[in-house]
Protein backbone atom coordinates (compact mmCIF):
# COMPACT_ATOMS: atom_id res chain seq x y z
CA UNK A 1 0.00 0.00 0.00
CA UNK A 2 1.84 3.33 -0.70
CA UNK A 3 0.98 6.84 0.34
CA UNK A 4 -1.37 8.94 -1.27
CA UNK A 5 -0.43 12.73 -1.87
CA UNK A 6 -0.38 15.53 -3.30
CA UNK A 7 1.37 18.85 -3.29
CA UNK A 8 -1.16 22.02 -3.77
CA UNK A 9 0.49 25.05 -5.65
CA UNK A 10 -0.95 28.62 -4.74
CA UNK A 11 -0.76 31.12 -7.37
CA UNK A 12 -1.83 34.74 -6.57
CA UNK A 13 -4.46 36.79 -8.76
CA UNK A 14 -5.57 40.48 -8.32
CA UNK A 15 -8.68 41.31 -7.21
CA UNK A 16 -12.07 41.14 -9.83
CA UNK A 17 -9.46 39.32 -11.99
CA UNK A 18 -10.27 36.78 -14.98
CA UNK A 19 -9.61 33.43 -13.57
CA UNK A 20 -9.58 30.35 -16.04
CA UNK A 21 -11.02 27.53 -15.15
CA UNK A 22 -9.64 23.99 -14.06
CA UNK A 23 -11.79 20.89 -14.79
CA UNK A 24 -11.27 17.14 -15.74
CA UNK A 25 -10.58 16.78 -19.21
CA UNK A 26 -11.74 13.82 -20.58
CA UNK A 27 -10.86 12.46 -23.94
CA UNK A 28 -12.04 13.28 -27.00
CA UNK A 29 -14.63 10.80 -28.89
CA UNK A 30 -14.06 13.38 -32.18
CA UNK A 31 -11.44 15.81 -33.73
CA UNK A 32 -10.24 17.93 -30.72
CA UNK A 33 -9.72 20.79 -33.40
CA UNK A 34 -11.86 23.93 -33.13
CA UNK A 35 -14.50 23.32 -35.54
CA UNK A 36 -17.34 26.23 -37.23
CA UNK A 37 -19.92 26.96 -35.23
CA UNK A 38 -22.39 23.97 -34.93
CA UNK A 39 -26.45 23.42 -34.55
CA UNK A 40 -25.33 21.62 -31.32
CA UNK A 41 -27.29 22.15 -28.06
CA UNK A 42 -24.76 22.25 -25.44
CA UNK A 43 -24.91 24.34 -21.98
CA UNK A 44 -22.90 25.30 -19.28
CA UNK A 45 -23.54 25.96 -16.16
CA UNK A 46 -23.09 25.74 -12.29
CA UNK A 47 -25.71 22.98 -9.98
CA UNK A 48 -26.17 25.41 -7.72
CA UNK A 49 -26.69 29.47 -7.33
CA UNK A 50 -24.48 29.30 -3.89
CA UNK A 51 -21.88 26.99 -1.86
CA UNK A 52 -20.47 26.98 1.60
CA UNK A 53 -17.28 26.26 2.50
CA UNK A 54 -14.87 26.60 5.82
CA UNK A 55 -11.41 27.91 5.71
CA UNK A 56 -10.31 24.44 6.29
CA UNK A 57 -11.64 23.04 3.28
CA UNK A 58 -8.20 23.19 1.39
CA UNK A 59 -8.38 22.07 -2.15
CA UNK A 60 -11.40 22.64 -3.88
CA UNK A 61 -13.18 20.66 -6.76
CA UNK A 62 -16.35 22.66 -7.27
CA UNK A 63 -18.29 21.24 -10.63
CA UNK A 64 -19.42 22.99 -13.42
CA UNK A 65 -22.17 21.56 -15.24
CA UNK A 66 -22.49 20.49 -19.04
CA UNK A 67 -25.28 18.91 -21.09
CA UNK A 68 -26.22 18.68 -24.74
CA UNK A 69 -24.18 18.15 -27.98
CA UNK A 70 -21.40 20.78 -28.20
CA UNK A 71 -21.91 23.25 -31.18
CA UNK A 72 -17.52 23.13 -31.60
CA UNK A 73 -15.06 20.87 -30.33
CA UNK A 74 -13.62 22.14 -27.44
CA UNK A 75 -16.31 24.17 -25.29
CA UNK A 76 -14.04 26.31 -23.74
CA UNK A 77 -14.67 29.24 -21.32
CA UNK A 78 -13.33 31.27 -18.38
CA UNK A 79 -14.47 32.44 -15.00
CA UNK A 80 -14.36 35.41 -13.10
CA UNK A 81 -13.76 35.52 -9.75
CA UNK A 82 -15.36 38.73 -8.17
CA UNK A 83 -15.20 39.81 -4.26
CA UNK A 84 -18.72 40.91 -2.87
CA UNK A 85 -18.41 43.62 -0.50
CA UNK A 86 -15.38 44.44 1.93
CA UNK A 87 -12.49 45.47 1.52
CA UNK A 88 -10.43 41.75 0.72
CA UNK A 89 -8.41 40.88 -1.96
CA UNK A 90 -9.17 37.96 -3.57
CA UNK A 91 -5.79 36.36 -2.99
CA UNK A 92 -6.70 36.44 0.66
CA UNK A 93 -9.55 34.36 0.20
CA UNK A 94 -9.12 31.95 -2.34
CA UNK A 95 -6.26 30.36 -4.53
CA UNK A 96 -7.18 29.12 -8.08
CA UNK A 97 -5.07 26.51 -9.89
CA UNK A 98 -4.89 27.79 -13.21
CA UNK A 99 -4.35 30.77 -15.41
CA UNK A 100 -5.50 29.72 -18.91
CA UNK A 101 -8.65 29.01 -20.48
CA UNK A 102 -9.73 25.35 -20.31
CA UNK A 103 -10.88 23.52 -23.52
CA UNK A 104 -13.39 20.95 -22.39
CA UNK A 105 -13.82 18.22 -24.75
CA UNK A 106 -15.68 15.23 -22.57
CA UNK A 107 -19.05 13.49 -22.87
CA UNK A 108 -22.59 14.45 -22.03
CA UNK A 109 -22.83 14.40 -18.26
CA UNK A 110 -19.26 13.97 -17.64
CA UNK A 111 -17.41 15.64 -15.13
CA UNK A 112 -15.56 18.89 -14.48
CA UNK A 113 -14.45 21.20 -12.02
CA UNK A 114 -13.18 24.51 -11.04
CA UNK A 115 -10.45 23.97 -8.67
CA UNK A 116 -9.01 26.38 -5.46
CA UNK A 117 -7.64 26.33 -2.47
CA UNK A 118 -9.18 28.30 0.34
CA UNK A 119 -7.08 30.25 2.15
CA UNK A 120 -7.19 30.03 6.16
CA UNK A 121 -6.11 33.34 7.83
CA UNK A 122 -6.24 32.02 11.12
CA UNK A 123 -7.85 35.23 12.43
CA UNK A 124 -11.86 35.33 13.47
CA UNK A 125 -13.72 37.37 10.89
CA UNK A 126 -17.27 37.21 9.20
CA UNK A 127 -17.85 34.86 6.35
CA UNK A 128 -16.46 36.14 2.96
CA UNK A 129 -18.26 36.33 -0.83
CA UNK A 130 -16.77 35.32 -3.67
CA UNK A 131 -18.88 35.62 -7.24
CA UNK A 132 -17.90 33.08 -9.89
CA UNK A 133 -19.25 33.52 -13.56
CA UNK A 134 -18.78 31.73 -16.36
CA UNK A 135 -17.68 34.00 -19.59
CA UNK A 136 -15.63 33.57 -23.07
CA UNK A 137 -17.57 30.73 -23.75
CA UNK A 138 -17.26 29.30 -27.18
CA UNK A 139 -19.14 25.59 -28.21
CA UNK A 140 -22.12 26.25 -25.78
CA UNK A 141 -24.68 28.19 -24.54
CA UNK A 142 -24.61 29.50 -20.09
CA UNK A 143 -27.54 27.94 -18.78
CA UNK A 144 -29.21 30.19 -16.51
CA UNK A 145 -27.25 33.52 -15.14
CA UNK A 146 -24.02 31.44 -15.37
CA UNK A 147 -23.21 32.34 -11.55
CA UNK A 148 -22.87 31.71 -8.66
CA UNK A 149 -21.80 32.55 -4.71
CA UNK A 150 -19.34 30.91 -2.58
CA UNK A 151 -19.13 31.38 0.83
CA UNK A 152 -16.22 30.88 2.90
CA UNK A 153 -17.09 30.47 6.53
CA UNK A 154 -14.28 31.04 9.36
CA UNK A 155 -13.60 28.42 12.13
CA UNK A 156 -11.29 30.19 13.98
CA UNK A 157 -13.63 31.45 17.24
CA UNK A 158 -14.05 27.34 17.69
CA UNK A 159 -10.64 25.38 18.69
CA UNK A 160 -12.26 22.38 17.43
CA UNK A 161 -12.72 23.41 13.79
CA UNK A 162 -9.04 25.33 14.37
CA UNK A 163 -7.56 21.30 15.47
CA UNK A 164 -9.01 20.82 11.50
CA UNK A 165 -6.55 20.41 8.46
CA UNK A 166 -3.08 18.25 7.50
CA UNK A 167 -0.84 17.04 10.19
CA UNK A 168 2.41 14.97 10.16
CA UNK A 169 2.27 12.45 12.58
CA UNK A 170 5.51 11.26 14.23
CA UNK A 171 6.27 9.09 16.73
CA UNK A 172 8.10 5.45 17.60
CA UNK A 173 7.49 1.80 15.47
CA UNK A 174 5.91 -0.05 17.98
CA UNK A 175 7.64 -3.03 16.27
CA UNK A 176 11.44 -2.05 16.26
CA UNK A 177 11.12 1.27 18.21
CA UNK A 178 12.23 3.17 14.64
CA UNK A 179 11.17 6.57 13.91
CA UNK A 180 7.85 6.86 12.19
CA UNK A 181 6.01 9.46 10.34
CA UNK A 182 2.83 9.89 8.11
CA UNK A 183 0.61 12.11 6.35
CA UNK A 184 -2.84 13.02 8.75
CA UNK A 185 -5.89 14.46 7.68
CA UNK A 186 -8.06 16.24 10.53
CA UNK A 187 -11.89 16.57 10.02
CA UNK A 188 -14.90 17.04 11.10
CA UNK A 189 -15.79 13.87 8.86
CA UNK A 190 -16.50 13.22 5.19
CA UNK A 191 -19.36 14.52 4.81
CA UNK A 192 -21.93 17.98 5.99
CA UNK A 193 -24.23 15.17 7.90
CA UNK A 194 -20.96 13.39 9.51
CA UNK A 195 -19.88 17.12 10.26
CA UNK A 196 -23.16 17.83 12.11
CA UNK A 197 -23.10 14.91 14.35
CA UNK A 198 -19.88 15.17 15.27
CA UNK A 199 -19.32 18.59 15.85
CA UNK A 200 -17.53 20.05 19.37
CA UNK A 201 -17.28 16.39 20.57
CA UNK A 202 -15.65 13.91 18.04
CA UNK A 203 -13.12 14.25 15.53
CA UNK A 204 -12.24 12.00 12.06
CA UNK A 205 -8.51 11.13 11.19
CA UNK A 206 -7.88 10.00 7.75
CA UNK A 207 -4.26 7.91 7.48
CA UNK A 208 -2.72 5.51 9.70
CA UNK A 209 0.64 4.20 9.02
CA UNK A 210 1.01 6.35 5.78
CA UNK A 211 -1.49 5.07 4.12
CA UNK A 212 -4.83 7.39 2.87
CA UNK A 213 -5.85 4.60 0.09
CA UNK A 214 -8.57 1.90 -0.06
CA UNK A 215 -7.96 -1.21 1.53
CA UNK A 216 -9.55 -3.86 -0.43
CA UNK A 217 -9.68 -7.73 -0.22
CA UNK A 218 -9.06 -10.43 -2.93
CA UNK A 219 -11.91 -9.12 -4.59
CA UNK A 220 -10.41 -6.34 -5.08
CA UNK A 221 -13.65 -4.63 -3.91
CA UNK A 222 -13.30 -0.78 -2.38
CA UNK A 223 -14.04 -0.54 1.39
CA UNK A 224 -13.46 1.56 4.34
CA UNK A 225 -10.61 3.77 4.49
CA UNK A 226 -7.72 3.69 7.36
CA UNK A 227 -9.81 6.07 9.30
CA UNK A 228 -9.49 6.68 13.55
CA UNK A 229 -11.14 9.34 16.24
CA UNK A 230 -10.82 11.36 19.14
CA UNK A 231 -12.68 12.96 21.47
CA UNK A 232 -12.62 16.42 21.52
CA UNK A 233 -13.05 18.10 25.16
CA UNK A 234 -13.16 21.77 24.90
CA UNK A 235 -13.12 22.64 28.71
CA UNK A 236 -10.60 19.97 29.43
CA UNK A 237 -8.52 20.95 26.49
CA UNK A 238 -7.71 18.04 25.69
CA UNK A 239 -7.96 14.85 23.22
CA UNK A 240 -8.39 11.37 23.46
CA UNK A 241 -8.17 8.46 21.39
CA UNK A 242 -11.47 6.57 20.97
CA UNK A 243 -10.61 2.91 20.80
CA UNK A 244 -12.38 -0.01 19.75
CA UNK A 245 -13.37 1.77 16.77
CA UNK A 246 -13.11 0.18 13.31
CA UNK A 247 -10.47 1.81 11.05
CA UNK A 248 -10.51 -0.23 8.09
CA UNK A 249 -12.39 -3.44 6.97
CA UNK A 250 -11.41 -5.96 4.13
CA UNK A 251 -13.28 -9.38 3.00
CA UNK A 252 -12.23 -12.99 1.99
CA UNK A 253 -8.88 -12.25 3.04
CA UNK A 254 -6.82 -15.38 1.89
CA UNK A 255 -3.18 -14.18 3.89
CA UNK A 256 -1.44 -15.56 7.01
CA UNK A 257 -4.74 -14.38 8.95
CA UNK A 258 -6.94 -17.34 9.79
CA UNK A 259 -10.84 -16.76 9.10
CA UNK A 260 -12.30 -15.80 6.26
CA UNK A 261 -12.60 -12.09 6.86
CA UNK A 262 -11.28 -9.48 8.67
CA UNK A 263 -11.08 -5.92 9.57
CA UNK A 264 -8.87 -3.37 11.58
CA UNK A 265 -9.61 -1.72 14.65
CA UNK A 266 -8.24 0.98 16.67
CA UNK A 267 -6.60 -0.34 19.93
CA UNK A 268 -5.11 2.10 22.50
CA UNK A 269 -1.20 1.24 23.14
CA UNK A 270 0.14 1.72 26.60
CA UNK A 271 3.91 1.07 27.82
CA UNK A 272 2.92 -1.42 31.13
CA UNK A 273 5.74 -2.93 33.60
CA UNK A 274 8.08 -2.55 30.89
CA UNK A 275 5.63 -4.53 28.19
CA UNK A 276 3.43 -3.52 25.51
CA UNK A 277 -0.27 -3.96 25.77
CA UNK A 278 -3.08 -2.48 24.22
CA UNK A 279 -6.60 -2.49 25.29
CA UNK A 280 -10.11 -2.06 22.78
CA UNK A 281 -11.86 -0.31 25.52
CA UNK A 282 -9.69 2.31 28.11
CA UNK A 283 -9.64 5.45 26.75
CA UNK A 284 -6.19 6.40 28.18
CA UNK A 285 -4.87 7.67 25.53
CA UNK A 286 -4.35 11.96 25.80
CA UNK A 287 -3.37 14.53 23.86
CA UNK A 288 -3.63 18.07 24.11
CA UNK A 289 -2.82 21.16 21.53
CA UNK A 290 -0.36 23.86 21.77
CA UNK A 291 -1.58 27.74 22.64
CA UNK A 292 -1.05 28.45 18.83
CA UNK A 293 -3.01 25.04 17.80
CA UNK A 294 0.09 24.03 15.85
CA UNK A 295 1.40 20.90 17.95
CA UNK A 296 -1.04 18.31 19.20
CA UNK A 297 1.32 16.04 22.00
CA UNK A 298 -0.02 12.73 23.01
CA UNK A 299 0.97 11.14 26.59
CA UNK A 300 4.68 9.88 26.47
CA UNK A 301 4.37 5.85 26.49
CA UNK A 302 1.09 5.71 25.17
CA UNK A 303 0.00 5.40 21.05
CA UNK A 304 -1.72 4.03 18.84
CA UNK A 305 -2.56 0.13 17.32
CA UNK A 306 -4.67 -0.92 14.50
CA UNK A 307 -4.80 -4.08 15.70
CA UNK A 308 -6.45 -7.15 13.23
CA UNK A 309 -9.62 -8.55 14.24
CA UNK A 310 -10.27 -12.13 12.61
CA UNK A 311 -13.70 -13.22 12.17
CA UNK A 312 -14.67 -11.01 15.42
CA UNK A 313 -11.85 -12.36 17.57
CA UNK A 314 -8.50 -9.90 17.90
CA UNK A 315 -5.37 -11.62 16.63
CA UNK A 316 -1.99 -11.40 17.16
CA UNK A 317 -1.18 -9.44 13.97
CA UNK A 318 -0.95 -5.72 13.91
CA UNK A 319 -1.22 -2.68 11.35
CA UNK A 320 1.22 -0.39 12.03
CA UNK A 321 0.99 1.12 15.36
CA UNK A 322 3.68 4.00 17.55
CA UNK A 323 4.25 5.22 20.65
CA UNK A 324 5.14 8.75 22.08
CA UNK A 325 3.28 10.90 19.28
CA UNK A 326 3.78 14.46 18.22
CA UNK A 327 1.67 15.93 15.68
CA UNK A 328 2.55 19.17 13.66
CA UNK A 329 0.77 21.04 11.49
CA UNK A 330 1.51 21.29 7.55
Amino acid sequence: MSNLFKDLMDMKFSRNILIAASALVLACTTACNNTPEGKGDATIGFASESYMYKETAGLVKLPVQFTGEPKTYPITFDIIATVQGGSDELETILHFTQTEGLKYAGIEGASAFIEFTVYDNREINESKYVELEIANVKGAAIAGSGKTVIEIADNDNNPYERLWGNWTLKGSNVFDGTAVSWEVNISGGFSAAEEAVNADRKLVCWGFGGNKEDLTGSDLTPVKQPVWYLNYNADAKQLSLIPGEMMANCYDYTGSVPGSSFEIKTAALFVQDNSLVYDFTFGGVTATWSDDMNTITFTPNTGIYGVIVADGEPSDYGFAGCLNITMTRN
